[in-house]
């Protein structure tokens, strides 16, 4: 299989400086949302402000479950909660 190149340059049409800058600019730190012990009341306000669905509780159980694959790390969760019982970690 031959690769395919961009009009004259290297990487899909884009010069090698562009690509870094480009590439330099979109990274996050990494990390994820947890809940402190025994703050969280298990209320799903973070659950219902999580546009990606990121987040599950089950009341039942008494589970506070993040699917990490799922979250973006907007943090408004965090940002929402009424007791203050979630906190971002970096990983």
């Amino acid at each position: 299989m031959k690769a395919r190149r961009g009009a004259g340059h290297d990487i899909g049409g884009l010069p090698y400086e562009i690509f870094n800058f480009l590439g330099s600019s979109f990274t996050r730190p990494r990390g994820e949302v947890e809940p402190i012990g025994k703050k969280c009341n298990l209320c799903k306000k973070c659950q219902f402000e999580c546009t990606r669905h990121a987040i599950y509780i089950d009341k039942k159980r008494k589970m506070w479950t993040l699917y990490p694959n799922r979250c973006n790390l907007c943090l408004q969760c965090v940002n929402n909660c009424p007791t203050n019982a979630l906190t971002f970690i970096r990983k």
